[in-house]
């Protein structure tokens, strides 16, 4: 029996990055799929899991807008008569990458933007998938913070204001979800290597500053998607609360120097 086997799962920002390869791997393992995402291209995710044998619909979904999830959340009840998963993910890369700045730069119009996509649309999502659950009495909910939302990191001031709102949502949200059966997650990521991060990636000198801050490889989308699948699993089913870093040890160390070897020079 695969892992998720049964289970009716929403992926939000399932068109790419870490929300598609989380569509995809949640098939696999089992799970009836609905892809959640703004952009239409959402659609191709949704048809290629079809294509690989497993049921998959897309949604096309804003979630700064109340209206809009509430439609998600009745197309998944009508197609699949159950939620079991949120794995929300919903954000622009390419927003918080151009646009964000330290904050006595950042402009208003920004900063709102930010916390309308990041925070005020995880509430959303949460809220009314969250009722469902609980008319249920079962469900896992797994959002996607980020490790600068636990460290400093200047120049994306909303961001990362957004994101540490989700990792104090999720505690509070499993304190009052979970003792009716609704556990409540977050994930951590480190740098990814997405669509969105490949203008890093490709270029050496870049690359070799991201690599030098991580013990070991550069993340790919489908390590965290496989870490939310196993969050989404009744293996994990006493881990509520929980924010959870998966990072390649970005967040373990101070910088890539064998203080060893400074100690040494200094004797």
């Amino acid at each position: 029996m695969t892992l998720l086997s049964g289970k009716v799962a929403i992926v939000t920002g399932g068109a790419s990055g870490i929300g598609r390869a989380g569509a995809k791997i949640m098939a696999r393992e089992g799970a009836k799929i609905v892809v959640a995402d703004i952009s239409p291209s959402g659609e191709k995710v949704a048809s290629d899991i079809r294509a690989s044998g497993h049921d998959a619909v897309f949604v096309e979904v804003d979630v700064r807008n109340s209206e809009s999830i509430q439609a998600l959340v009745r197309q998944c009840m009508s197609q699949f008569q159950r939620i079991d998963v949120l794995f929300h993910n919903a954000v622009s890369v390419r927003l918080i990458n151009e646009q964000d700045r330290r904050i006595t730069e950042l402009p208003e119009e920004i900063w709102r933007e930010i916390q309308s996509l990041c925070l005020t649309g995880t509430y959303l999502t949460a809220k009314f998938v969250a009722q469902q659950m609980l008319k249920q009495r079962s469900g896992s909910i797994i959002l996607t913070a980020t490790v600068d939302a636990l460290i400093g990191q200047a120049g994306i001031d909303a961001y990362t204001a957004a994101k540490g709102g989700i990792v104090a949502m999720t505690r509070s949200m499993a304190a009052g979800l979970s003792p009716e059966g609704v556990r409540v997650n977050a994930i951590c990521p480190g740098f990814v290597n997405t669509p969105h991060q490949k203008v890093f990636m490709e270029v050496e000198a870049e690359r070799r500053k991201i690599e030098a801050l991580h013990l070991m490889r550069i993340l790919e989308p489908e390590d965290i998607a496989e870490f939310a699948a196993f969050l989404a699993s009744d293996r994990a089913r006493y881990m509520t609360g929980g924010v959870h870093v998966v990072d390649s040890g970005y967040t373990a160390f101070k910088t890539a120097v064998d203080l060893g070897e400074v100690f040494d020079r200094q004797d």
